[in-house]
């Protein structure tokens, strides 16, 4: 029987499964990986020059391809100094195959330099991790590997191997990876509780979360909501969930204070396709529902349903199927005067979404040659400048967020990726994004102090030519920690010194960098220069980025 050595069986596996690109930072212990791939010229490796890059370039790519990509890194330094983007992966439910080297097994147990139990390391923070001992179980391996990460909740898994295990020899067939059918159908009993309750609803509310991205049943939530009269709030936003400019979408939530009071005048809310309900940082006393609020979830993940908060319906379902079967049941339940009430609700929701957009139109013009540069007009100014079909990358942080949120509409599927809880995504992510729709313009929306956590991938940006449009919220600051520390101190009187919240002495001048390695970039301070400057970066073909200076202020979020 013919045998090839393990790295050439490791790679055509990822050929098999359609893999174009390996999202890496090598060591030592990747030599014979990498010899190994000069003989297949077809996959293009990614050099991240930080491992961050490599897993946060990774993740944009996944996401945005709803595939799993590949990641190759260095051993126990590598891996840990990936893990904060890995851990995003996880939160979020991004499926990677995440790969490191070890050191080769006839001296493993001595304890070798750079050596480590891998695959514990990973553990907390993956779907599956493991470790090949046999060059025979490569294949398998993998398969298992690309299966359990794509499979609904999606996540990252790990898998450890050796060096020498490279090269051993292979003799088992390269299949591609055989994946489940995950298109659950609701259960019918449980439909018919929920839709009881959402036909009866005085008060309805629906939490659209990022499992939508993946199920692809915008419509049919968009459909009911207007059938009862919802309105529609982002429950997770770390992806393009719902068309922003629906005349029942409402935004999100920022922390769980801001939700409870949204929430406390509906008498049913229903989460449908989120996960992650009310991620916030800060600890906030008290029920997210008052006791009258009736709560139906839907999702993927049974783990999360019911988890952390009462529920009255919980649904192991394909949000899409489910939202269909509702819309089918509702419509059968809805008494004539409770559709006309519904009727009435979706009438004022989109009365008052229109009068939000014109108080933050006047906003803009109000605060037009404000300086330093009024993220509001920045926002508007965008609006204005981006070309059709464009991606973002990023929220824009504390001070950007609500004004892009509000001024700018985004309508298709994959117009939004944002990070996650661990800093560093935007500026690698936008970079995977771009391999991932490349016949789409992208533009990375940063934070000043998130990108330097990941500042490393502007070489990668210039190195591969990957045609990013950056534009960097510069407030000089650790905005949201001031706002933390304003929030925690309450009442107290007392003032905050904000020791080591501040980042401008040296300020950071992302103009400067970008010159080290050649990509167009200017500093803007005069609110008129703005306009000019976003138009040039967007026109030019390739990566470019324009560092906004804003203003600084960091009261109102609460």
């Amino acid at each position: 029987m013919a045998t090839i050595p393990g790295k050439h069986a490791l790679l055509e596996q990822l050929l098999a499964d359609g893999t174009k690109h390996i999202f890496g930072n090598p060591g030592s212990t990747e030599l014979a990986f990498m010899d190994g791939l000069q003989d297949y010229p077809q996959i293009q490796y990614m050099l991240g020059l930080h491992e961050t890059v490599a897993v946060g370039m990774a993740d944009g790519y996944a996401r945005a391809t709803g595939r799993p990509s590949f990641v190759n890194l260095h051993i126990a330094p590598g891996l840990a100094n990936g893990m904060s983007m890995i851990y995003n992966a996880w939160k979020g439910g991004t499926p990677l195959v995440v790969t490191a080297g070890q050191q080769d097994t006839r001296f493993l147990l001595t304890e070798p330099l750079l050596s480590g139990d891998l695959v514990r390391l990973a553990r907390p923070w993956t779907k599956w991790s493991g470790e090949v001992t046999r060059g025979d179980d490569i294949p398998m391996a993998m398969r298992r590997a690309f299966k359990v990460a794509q499979e609904p909740p999606k996540g990252p898994v790990f898998l450890s191997i050796p060096q020498d295990v490279l090269d051993h020899p292979v003799s088992e067939p390269i299949i591609p990876t055989t994946h489940i059918s995950w298109h659950i159908r609701p259960d019918q009993e449980a439909i018919e509780r929920a839709a009881t309750l959402l036909a009866g609803a005085e008060h309805p509310c629906f939490l659209v979360g990022d499992q939508m991205a993946y199920a692809g049943g915008q419509a049919e939530v968009a459909a009911l909501a207007e059938m009862v009269g919802a309105p529609i709030y982002a429950g997770s936003n770390r992806e393009w969930n719902f068309p922003t400019n629906h005349p029942l979408y409402m935004g999100g939530f920022t922390v769980l204070e801001g939700a409870r009071e949204a929430l406390k005048q509906y008498d049913v809310v229903m989460a449908i396709g989120t996960s992650w309900l009310f991620g916030t940082i800060w600890y906030e006393p008290g029920p997210a529902f008052p006791e009258h609020t009736q709560f139906i979830h839907i999702d993927f993940d049974s783990w999360e349903i019911g988890k952390n908060l009462p529920i009255a319906v919980g649904i192991k379902a394909d949000p899409r199927l489910a939202a269909a079967e509702l819309l089918e049941s509702v419509q059968k339940k809805m008494s004539p005067a409770a559709r006309q009430a519904g009727q009435q609700r979706t009438r004022d929701l989109s009365a008052k979404k229109q009068a939000n957009f014109e108080r933050a139109q006047k906003r803009a013009e109000a605060e037009w040659d404000n300086k330093p540069i009024s993220p509001w007009r920045l926002a508007a100014e965008l609006r204005d400048s981006i070309k059709p079909h464009t991606v973002f990358v990023g929220g824009g942080g504390t001070s950007a967020r609500a004004p892009i949120s509000t001024l700018i509409d985004q309508t298709e599927p994959n117009s939004f990726f944002e990070g996650g809880a661990a800093l560093g995504f935007p500026l690698p992510g936008a970079l995977g994004v771009q391999l991932a729709l490349p016949d789409r313009p992208v533009l990375g929306l940063l934070r000043d102090g998130d990108a330097m956590y990941s500042i490393q991938g502007l070489w990668t940006a210039a190195h591969y030519n990957i045609p990013v449009t950056y534009v960097v919220v510069n407030n000089a600051q650790y905005r949201i920690l001031k706002l933390g520390m304003v929030h925690y101190l309450g009442e107290s009187g007392r003032k905050s010194e904000f020791l080591g919240l501040d980042l401008d002495n040296p300020p950071l001048d992302y103009a400067k960098m970008c010159s080290v390695w050649g990509i167009p970039a200017t500093r803007v301070e005069n609110p008129k220069e703005l306009g000019p400057a976003l138009r040039d970066a967007i026109n030019h073909n390739g990566p470019s980025l324009v560092d906004v200076v804003v203003d600084n202020a960091y009261h109102g979020y609460f």
